[in-house]
């Protein structure tokens, strides 16, 4: 799952072997592009906070970049996915100093709309991850918060609603952090997340879980049991020169 995103920063990553994003990088130094669409979002500071950008990699070039906020927020962890109609949808973290809440924007026309907060119990919703479904049911999972430890919430986006947030880690009271969602290797949408948890052999530390979803819900967790893939190197990136080089970013390619 998610061989065609590639995100750094303090985004969780799956890490499998991105050939994908060796190629896109190869092709901005000049050699041939074999991959012809891919979208880029990126967090980077102003001195003051971060703003979020994209720009689309179409015929071979980078477009002109496009800010998506200008407000009081510190805005960080961008993620983006495209619909099969070509529409974009864009989401990020929003910290402000009242609370840190999820917030998004999508293109109409190939315009990127205004930023809209998804209003959430939670004190604290943070790092989001995003799927669309093949009939274009948009899935978001992020980590809250409601005055304890974090947990991994999942909801969908059917008929213009959020539907009710749904915990997808096991009750616990312990931080369950960084979730990212795409298909398996079985075609299953999957959650993967950090978590603190304890075991008898290594005492307590954080390890890399999942849970796929079906028509009954969500599965009980497991533990990742490849833990060295997970703790693969990121392979580097080439970034456009107007992104710079600490930002946060994710890079969908088509």
């Amino acid at each position: 799952m998610g061989i065609r995103n590639y995100f750094k920063g303090t985004c969780c990553l799956w890490l499998t072997v991105f050939l994908l994003f060796i190629v896109l990088a190869q092709s901005c130094n000049g050699a041939d592009l074999t991959v012809s669409t891919g979208e880029l979002v990126w967090a980077q500071s102003d001195g003051l906070r971060h703003e979020i950008y994209a720009c689309s990699f179409t015929d071979g070039s980078w477009n002109d970049p496009v800010k998506i906020t200008d407000n009081n927020a510190d805005n960080l962890h961008p993620v983006v996915d495209i619909a099969t109609d070509g529409t974009k949808w864009l989401f990020w973290s929003a910290v402000r100093p009242d609370g840190i809440s999820i917030e998004y924007a999508v293109t109409s026309d190939g315009v990127w709309s205004e930023p809209i907060k998804i209003e959430m119990e939670q004190a604290t919703a943070i790092t989001p991850s995003i799927l669309l479904e093949k009939k274009n049911r948009l899935w978001l999972v992020w980590a809250g918060n409601d005055g304890g430890n974090d947990e991994i919430y999942a909801s969908r986006f059917i008929n213009e609603q959020w539907s009710v947030p749904e915990v997808v880690n096991s009750v616990n009271e312990v931080p369950d952090v960084k979730p990212t969602i795409g298909y398996n290797d079985r075609g299953e949408i999957e959650v993967r997340w950090t978590g603190f948890r304890s075991s008898s052999s290594n005492g307590s530390s954080y390890v890399h879980l999942f849970s796929t979803y079906s028509t009954d819900g969500w599965a009980a967790e497991q533990q990742v049991e490849d833990e060295e893939q997970v703790a693969a190197e990121e392979p580097e990136v080439q970034l456009p020169s107007f992104v710079e080089s600490d930002s946060q970013y994710f890079l969908k390619i088509l």
